[in-house]
């Protein structure tokens, strides 16, 4: 079963250059420009170590009432839209494909709050907790001690 996290933020910006500056100086984290079609721009953000932290994305800001938005990752879209839907959520962005990533939807809670869900093409597994990892990395020491 997929636990139903935040997987992903998106951050409306602007001025991409200005808020990605803030961002670095208030909390390190780490931009990447990344091409898209008709000279847009979508920046993705790093907020530390992959696999131990939760990225992000940036993209041009359309309008005032434009806000930050999470991503919940779920097992199947059409189903959690259905559940989105009947729960008294509006669609804002339809169902749409994520190139080699997956499925998104974005919609608006019952006060307006946009929120994303995504199911990705490949399951998520559960993050390793601390202990498998420790058993994980001591296999691999004794291993490369042969």
């Amino acid at each position: 079963m997929v636990t139903q996290t935040v997987v992903h933020f998106e951050i409306p910006a602007s001025d991409a250059e200005r808020l990605s500056q803030f961002y670095t100086e208030v909390f390190g984290w780490k931009f990447q420009k990344a091409p898209m079609p008709g000279g847009s721009f979508y920046w993705l953000i790093s907020t530390g170590p992959p696999g131990k932290s939760v990225s992000g994305g940036m993209y041009p800001k359309t309008g005032p009432e434009e806000h930050p938005r999470n991503y919940i990752v779920v097992a199947e879209i059409d189903s959690a839209i259905q559940r989105f839907k009947a729960a008294g959520g509006v669609e804002v962005v339809p169902k749409m494909p994520v190139p080699d990533m997956g499925w998104s939807f974005v919609g608006a809670d019952p006060e307006g709050n946009r929120i994303g869900l995504f199911e990705p093409s490949v399951p998520v597994r559960a993050r390793p907790t601390v202990r498998s990892r420790a058993r994980t990395r001591a296999r691999s020491r004794g291993r490369r001690r042969k």
